[in-house]
Formats: structure tokens, C-alpha cells, sequence
């Protein structure tokens, strides 16, 4: 609980979270929803950096609400957006208050995660001429065009992300994808020892006695006799 307001969401049983409040700002409470909501669900860091851009006009914000009449952007690939400068300068500064106290509270600011971020309409202040419009004028022109006065409040809470988790299953696929290691040299050699079938002392016998045959006909002895050659 922030003074009298408090936050829109609840927390889980165990879950440590940074929040933080801005009340009473003088902008515009939808551009404002669309900033929180396109840096939700990121990191702080890059969170940062789609702040900072759209604030020199390099990349705009996507506006996925009240987006009536407003021009398609080409580096959102044509979606329609622009670059709310004054809300992107009060995000960042909920940003930091948030993770100002996520610190103080014991987490590690490297694993910040954007968890939730909102903002909604506070109060609206009646707006009065400063000077008299004549019968000619009344409701004609820019002279008879005028707005209430509106305030905006915001609400961000960071926590602790699943990116250690996620890169720990990202290196086992990989791991488990990578060709195992060839075989050195050794091995292979064993592995063709044990493929060739073993031969018996009966056998080994038999080849030997083969073979004396085999030389006594080419020097004309009979294996154990003489052969007469007239």
C-alpha cells in the first residue's frame, strides 16, 4: 500500500517484488498505459533502451489501444505507434524507483524482470476561459475548443525472472544436439579386434596340416612318402 492508493494486483504467497507509485502527473493517462505496457514482461535493461529510444525519436511505441487516426510506423514493421516523450520520462523514473526497492529488498538486479506495470485516470479539473468568446466566435475555431484538466497515476513492479532457468535448458539442447566426439585411434583398433570372430586351436591344426600338403605336391612328396619320378 502506497499513502491512499493502493496497488491493482496481488501478490503470490513468497514472492519478492519492487514496487513502486506516481501519483497526480500531468500526461496523458492512455499513452501512458500503452509505454508500461510495451515494456512489460522485459527485462530492466531493455526496458531501459525502448524508453531512451523513443525519447530521441528512434523507435516509437507501439499502440495497441487508442490508436485512433495515428500513423503506421515502419520500424514497427507498419503498426501503428509514436514517441510519447513525457510518459516515457515518468516510466523511467517509476522504473528506477522500482528497482530501488527490489534492491533494498535482497534481489539480484542483473535478474529484474518488468512483472507488472499500469496506469489509469486520477483526477480531472475543470477547465475555464481566460476571455469571453463572442456569439460570432462561440463554436467556431479554435477559440471555442477547450479540455478539462486530467491527471494520471502509474503503478510498476519488478521481480526476480526465469532467465537463469531458461539458459540452463537452452545449453542441455544444445548439448544434446552436438555430434559426440569421434573415436581415436586405439579404440577403433580394439573395436576391430573384437568384431573378428576368434579362431579355435583345432582350426589353427587344420590350416597348418593344409598347408604342408599344399608344399609337399610342389617339391613331388606325398605327404609321409617318397614319390618315384622315372
Amino acid at each position: 500500500m502506497c499513502g491512499l492508493y493502493r496497488f491493482s494486483f496481488k501478490e503470490k504467497e513468497g514472492e519478492k517484488l519492487g514496487k513502486a507509485q506516481l501519483h497526480d502527473l500531468n500526461c496523458s493517462y492512455k499513452d501512458l498505459s500503452q509505454v508500461l505496457g510495451a515494456i512489460r514482461r522485459k527485462p530492466i535493461g531493455e526496458a531501459r533502451v525502448i524508453l531512451n529510444e523513443a525519447i530521441d525519436l528512434k523507435k516509437a511505441i507501439r499502440f495497441r489501444k487508442f490508436s485512433g487516426r495515428l500513423g503506421h510506423r515502419s520500424e514497427l514493421g507498419g503498426q501503428k505507434g509514436k514517441y510519447p516523450k513525457k510518459e516515457c520520462k515518468f516510466a523511467l523514473e517509476l522504473l528506477q524507483n522500482a528497482v530501488s526497492n527490489a534492491i533494498v529488498k535482497g534481489l539480484d538486479e542483473s535478474a529484474l524482470v518488468v512483472k507488472h506495470g499500469a496506469a489509469y485516470k486520477q483526477n480531472v479539473l475543470k477547465r475555464y476561459r481566460k476571455f469571453f468568446a463572442g456569439s460570432q466566435t462561440l463554436g467556431y475555431g479554435k477559440q471555442a475548443i477547450w479540455s478539462n484538466y486530467g491527471l494520471a497515476w502509474a503503478e510498476l513492479a519488478v521481480g526476480e525472472g526465469k532467465t537463469a532457468e531458461k539458459k540452463e535448458g537452452a545449453n542441455k539442447k544444445e548439448a544434446a544436439h552436438k555430434p559426440k566426439p569421434k573415436a581415436s585411434e586405439p579404440k577403433k583398433a580394439e573395436e576391430k579386434a573384437k568384431s573378428v570372430p576368434k579362431t579355435t586351436s583345432a582350426q589353427i591344426k587344420e590350416t597348418v596340416r593344409q598347408g604342408a600338403e599344399v608344399a609337399a605336391v610342389r617339391k613331388g612328396e606325398s605327404f609321409g612318402k617318397k614319390i618315384n619320378v622315372e
